[in-house]
């Protein structure tokens, strides 16, 4: 893949999480420092419970550091308010889960309309790029089926929509193709791809698959609490 423009839309600062358990205190990020730049695709590998889960929470604002800081877009999250944070997030980050997370009972274009419209877009406008986004990602034919009616890899393909509607400056996906069959999950991964091309959208994504994680411009390993670059 070409070399992504050197804009930095997410870097952390010294990052820190520990939780307690009963008596005992784990440590489970001690200290991380990264960054990502506009148009990087950047993986995030590492043993179940590195706390890969828990870093993603923390970049995307839905959980709170134990000291250290996140900056969305030169903002750190810690200096805003309730309101300011889900505004910047909203507006700023886009997320994509191993399950579609999808609400049921609205079709494929509500569904992606959801962002714009808790944003304060009018119905008419969200709803117009919500079809222009499922567009793009082969989905126009089915914007008024509802999850229930989708195979699994439009309602992950409706997901990735939904995170990139608003032209987020980066989308947060947690093991994204891991509920997946092979060849769906080869399709999601080549549209994710395509899409960070056409959009100059950064992702960071977290997975277990070596040939996805292979693919992005950078590969960051998780361990024993701390980062580091693979072939570094």
């Amino acid at each position: 893949m070409s070399e992504p423009v050197r804009d930095v839309v997410l870097r952390t600062v010294a990052l820190v999480k520990h939780y307690t358990e009963g008596p005992s205190l784990v440590e489970v990020l001690r200290g991380i420092d990264l960054e990502v730049r506009r148009g990087e695709m950047v993986a995030v590998i590492g043993a179940s419970g590195a706390g890969k889960s828990t870093l993603l929470n923390l970049l995307g604002g839905l959980d709170r550091p134990t000291s250290g800081t996140v900056e969305v877009m030169g903002e750190a999250l810690s200096s805003l308010d309730e309101k300011a944070r889900g505004a910047l997030r909203n507006r700023a980050i886009g997320f994509v889960y191993q399950f579609h997370h999808l609400l049921p009972e609205f079709t494929a274009r509500e569904n992606v309309a959801m962002p714009l419209l808790i944003g304060g877009m009018s119905p008419r406008e969200a709803g117009e790029r919500a079809a222009v986004m499922l567009e793009r990602v082969g989905l126009a034919p089915r914007a008024e089926h509802k999850p229930a009616e989708l195979s699994g890899g439009e309602r992950q393909r409706v997901a990735i929509a939904r995170a990139l509607v608003g032209n987020p400056a980066v989308v947060l996906a947690d093991e994204p193709t891991g509920n997946l069959d092979r060849r769906t999950a080869a399709d999601v991964q080549a549209l994710m791809f395509g899409l960070n091309e056409q959009m100059s959208t950064s992702f960071l994504l977290v997975t277990h698959d070596p040939a996805l994680a292979a693919r992005c411009h950078r590969v960051l390993e998780l361990s024993d609490g701390g980062i580091a670059q693979r072939g570094s």
